[in-house]
């Protein structure tokens, strides 16, 4: 029972936890715009060398075309294959593949399971547990494989610290607890049958094995934990790609930009540089408008 409601606790902290993250930067001021390209959007010929409505003299007075396709094209690949990785270091790719996967397959065997419950199809709890199966093994490699070069990489060594280590031990432990789980394969199954298909109360009669006991208290630490970690990448990418690397559109007068733009630059200067006048300067509108020459580059 104390499992079961440490299961439920766990999740409200990390449905209000997530929540409050996406509430709090949503409310930020806009962000300081990348403007990088070559960015999924605009027209296709454009986008294979980085080109943009910029060339065009008149192009700021327009509305920027979107590439909605292409923005799709681009998520799938660095949910699904870990694009980026890949291209810029290969060595950890293969078992940040595998960890991700494996996160992905656990959690396709809970929706599984909760189609099981509402077909009432005990081949779907087959398939959930087999899934849940193959997800933790193709995880735990993938754990033990991402730690493993995190510690020997000269790129990464130093910058691996003991929250990487630990979330990665984390991760470990569920996959690992998880395979250990099936040892007793026809209990196993019985208990996520019951479990999966939303049976508490037979599951609360079972005196549970230590690893499927390990197993549940890891997963329930690990939901109430996630909201207050930078695995929250998991789902900010969608803020940060759509809020920051992509935002090409122009700041023209009455636009949502312009408008958040001009509430920036009336917070105060809090901070002075040689190359910022915020010595005698209010807000940063002064700043930027500094006769001295001081922070006339400089843009909120």
């Amino acid at each position: 029972m104390l499992i079961l409601l440490s299961l439920f606790v766990a999740l409200l902290i990390f449905i209000l936890g997530n929540a409050a993250r996406v509430i709090r930067y949503v409310r930020l001021p806009l962000p300081l715009r990348w403007e990088l390209y070559p960015i999924p959007k605009g027209p296709r010929e454009r986008q294979s060398y980085g080109g943009s409505y910029f060339e065009d003299s008149e192009g700021w007075n327009q509305r920027p075309e979107k590439d909605r396709l292409g923005q799709l094209k681009f998520a799938a690949k660095e949910v699904l294959l870990l694009g980026t990785v890949r291209d810029n270091l290969r060595p950890l790719w293969a078992w940040s593949l595998l960890l991700h996967w494996g996160l992905y397959l656990c959690a396709v065997a809970l929706v599984i399971g909760e189609v099981s419950r509402v077909a009432n199809s005990f081949r779907l709890i087959d398939l959930a547990v087999i899934t849940h199966a193959i997800g933790c093994l193709l995880g735990l490699i993938g754990s033990v494989g991402t730690l493993a070069v995190r510690l020997t990489h000269s790129r990464l060594r130093n910058d691996t610290g003991r929250i990487t280590i630990f979330n990665l031990l984390l991760l470990g432990g569920i996959f690992a607890t998880g395979l250990l789980s099936f040892e007793r394969l026809a209990f196993g199954r019985y208990f996520l049958a019951m479990f999966l298909r939303g049976f508490p109360a037979a599951a609360i009669s079972l005196q549970l094995p230590l690893a499927i006991t390990l197993h549940l208290c890891l997963v329930a630490f690990f939901l109430a934990y996630f909201p207050f970690t930078h695995m929250t990448h998991a789902y900010m990418k969608f803020f940060s790609w759509h809020g920051v690397r992509w935002d090409d559109r122009p700041a023209v007068h009455d636009s949502r930009a312009s408008r958040s733009l001009a509430v920036s630059v009336k917070r105060r200067v809090t901070w002075s540089a040689p190359h910022i006048a915020g010595e005698q300067a209010a807000s940063w509108a002064e700043v930027v408008a500094d006769v001295a020459g001081k922070g006339g580059a400089k843009r909120a």
